[in-house]
């Protein structure tokens, strides 16, 4: 069953990827470009055989398939083909028509396509579910929150329980200042353990715009029990424990903050995901391959997505990274060579780049990566601390305590930046004839 995540602060990003819909992305999706028409629009449809004559159906508008990778584009036209003709057809047979091309539309990011699919086959089978549901996703991921709202009730209504759209509801309660709703919708999506860390979550963000700030501790440090990979949920504990006076657990937390998001089981959003045929689901399970530490199967993965989008820097910077966990040390260093050619103002490339550099010894090349990552990202904590490493390998010390001070303005916490600074200062101050030398500067990280 797919998780989908939750995080009401990164509407922005969650449009980057449908099935992320709501709050975050996992991530982009990425399309070969290809030599093609854009689909035409459907014309105004009329009645479909056996609907009331009160629908109406929305015609679905024209698509742009000429940044689409071949297997992607057909898979698009082959719905839009489908769509076309639907409106001949039986209301049940129709509906199943456009919520099927809804769902491909989705997947690929045309939610100006998606959305009238979705409408057209809740219209169609008022008493499906699935398509008030898609339609509430769709509409929420292009920012028409009452649309979305009144969608995902309608669901509710017509299916129970249903935790993935009690929690999808909460959050667009939470963000129409219904806390009252919120904390009912959340409250139910907690008796089910696949929703219940966003369920938590909710209930802690709702509890601390109530001023609880004991309760929403509580939420939050419960979330983070579930899931603690989950780092989006250490500012607002680090919020909450600010309230309570505990200063130092609020620093602490605020320094783990990062951008994983809470997760939640969503069937539904699962049956969009394996349609994916795209670059972006080559890498997902790449990623997933390694994570698992199963580098080679991980490689293969990534040196096919990087065959299929040689511009797709996640597949370089991924392969480099499996070709390291396998001891290939020259091909990690080519794909990440590879990665900063094809995407020169990518901060995470030049980090690869450098760190491997500076972990063969070739320092000075290193430190110009590691510098160009700090100037596209000033805020890149390890691309500061590995450069802070290489120059004080190079004996720049006094450069290096500054990149140090740097970092531990962004994260005061980071007792490895703090040692080494630490360190570095004893050795500025203390170089005398014949004195005993510190020991080296940690690895890069």
């Amino acid at each position: 069953m797919s998780e989908s995540p939750l995080d009401g602060r990164a509407v922005r990003r969650a449009c980057l990827r449908w099935l992320e819909a709501t709050s975050l992305i996992v991530g982009v999706a990425t399309i070969v470009a290809a030599t093609a028409t854009p689909l035409a629009a459907t014309p105004a449809l009329g009645a479909v055989p056996g609907a009331p004559a009160s629908i109406i159906l929305q015609p679905v508008p024209s698509i742009d398939a000429s940044a689409m990778e071949p297997a992607v584009r057909q898979q698009v036209e082959a719905a839009r083909r489908q769509v076309a003709g639907a409106a001949a057809l039986p209301a049940a047979e129709a509906a199943t028509i456009f919520g099927e091309a809804g769902r491909t539309f989705s997947l690929y990011l045309l939610l100006d396509a998606a959305m009238p699919c979705f409408e057209n086959a809740a219209a169609l089978a008022p008493q499906d579910f699935r398509w008030a549901y898609y339609a509430g996703v769709t509409a929420r991921t292009r920012g028409d929150l009452d649309r979305a709202r009144a969608y995902f009730r309608r669901a509710l209504a017509l299916r129970s329980p249903f935790p993935a759209a009690l929690v999808r509801l909460g959050e667009l309660e939470i963000l129409g200042h219904d806390l009252e709703s919120a904390n009912r919708d959340y409250t139910a999506a907690l008796a089910f353990p696949g929703t219940a860390a966003a369920a938590h979550f909710g209930l802690g963000r709702v509890a601390l715009l109530r001023g609880d700030a004991r309760l929403a501790a509580e939420h939050f440090e419960a979330a983070l029990a579930a899931q603690p990979e989950a780092s989006i949920v250490h500012a607002q504990l680090a919020i909450a424990y600010r309230r309570l006076g505990q200063i130092e657990k609020a620093a602490a937390q605020a320094a783990a903050h990062g951008d994983m998001a809470v997760r939640f089981d969503d069937a539904l959003a699962s049956q969009v995901q394996k349609g994916d045929i795209g670059n972006s689901n080559r890498i997902a399970g790449a990623r997933q391959a390694l994570g698992e530490g199963r580098f080679a199967e991980a490689a293969g993965a990534f040196r096919q997505a990087a065959g299929v989008d040689p511009q797709d820097v996640r597949a370089w910077v991924g392969l480099g990274d499996a070709q390291q966990r396998l001891g290939d040390a020259d091909g990690a260093e080519r794909s990440f060579r590879r990665a900063v050619e094809v995407a020169p103002q990518n901060p995470h490339a030049h980090l690869k780049l450098g760190t491997i550099l500076a972990l063969r010894g070739a320092r000075r090349e290193a430190i110009a990566e590691l510098q160009t990552a700090v100037r596209l990202r000033p805020d890149f904590k390890d691309a500061r601390f590995n450069l802070a490493t290489a120059l004080a390998q190079e004996g720049r010390l006094a450069e290096a305590a500054a990149e140090c001070d740097a970092l531990l303005q962004l994260a005061p916490q980071d007792r490895e930046a703090r040692a080494l600074r630490d360190q570095l200062r004893a050795d500025l101050g203390t170089r005398q004839p014949g004195k005993a030398e510190s020991p080296p500067p940690p690895p890069p990280r």
